[in-house]
Order: structure tokens, then C-alpha cells, then sequence
């Protein structure tokens, strides 16, 4: 998507940020994007949203959480509701934007999640 990422956490402990995101690469231009990421079984609650909500402390910071499981609709209202900017992102989603941004990744990006294409002959 054109965003500079100077901070990918590594598995374990994050301090609630797993991926943070510039436009420019000194990161002074708006926004500032704080990303939080949870593949888990459960959906993700209000209280994760509003801790993410908590480290958005800079004037032009947003956050995005995905959750591979989505949400509760307590964290839907918590989020759509919010004074700063909180983006949900479902798996769904997830795929979809991966999907629309992986012709534009580095090879090293599509290593993460490869993509292959499958054709089907269409009857016309």
C-alpha cells in the first residue's frame, strides 16, 4: 500500500503493537498507523480495541486491528463509535486487500503469504 514499516514485532510480547506504519520514512507525514494483529479462535473484544484505542496517543495516529476470527458486536460499536480512527479487518478482508496490494509487494512481502493463481475456462 506504499506505507514505509519500520517496526514489525517478532512473535511474543509486543506491547499491544505488532506493526507500525509510516507514509514517508521518518514518519512525519499523517497518519501514523499502529496495527495490532490476533489469529486466534475467539473474536476479538471491546477490551482489545480499546487498549489498542489507548496507544493512539498523537495527533494523525490510527489504528487498525485484524482479528482472523472478527469481532465482537461490542467491539464493532466500541470502534465505529471511537474519537480516533480505528479500522477493523476481518479475514475476509484481510484476504481481499492482500489480494488487491500483491502484485505491488516486494518478493520478500509475497514470501509471507504466496499467492498463486488459479484460471478456470468461462463459458461464454
Amino acid at each position: 500500500m506504499g506505507y514505509f514499516t519500520p517496526f514489525v514485532a517478532p512473535r511474543g510480547k509486543d506491547g499491544g503493537i505488532d506493526i507500525i506504519a509510516y507514509r514517508d520514512q521518518l514518519g512525519t507525514v499523517s497518519p501514523r498507523i499502529k496495527v495490532q494483529v490476533k489469529h486466534r479462535q475467539v473474536s476479538a473484544t471491546v477490551e482489545e480495541i480499546r487498549q489498542l484505542m489507548g496507544l493512539l496517543q498523537k495527533d494523525g495516529d490510527v489504528g487498525i486491528f485484524i482479528s482472523t476470527k472478527g469481532f465482537t458486536p461490542d467491539a464493532k460499536t466500541t470502534a465505529r463509535n471511537s474519537h480516533v480512527h480505528v479500522e477493523l479487518i476481518d479475514l475476509p478482508r484481510l484476504i481481499d486487500l492482500w489480494q488487491e496490494f500483491y502484485p505491488k509487494l516486494s518478493d520478500k512481502d509475497k514470501s509471507r503469504l504466496p499467492l498463486l493463481p488459479i484460471y478456470f475456462l468461462a463459458q461464454q
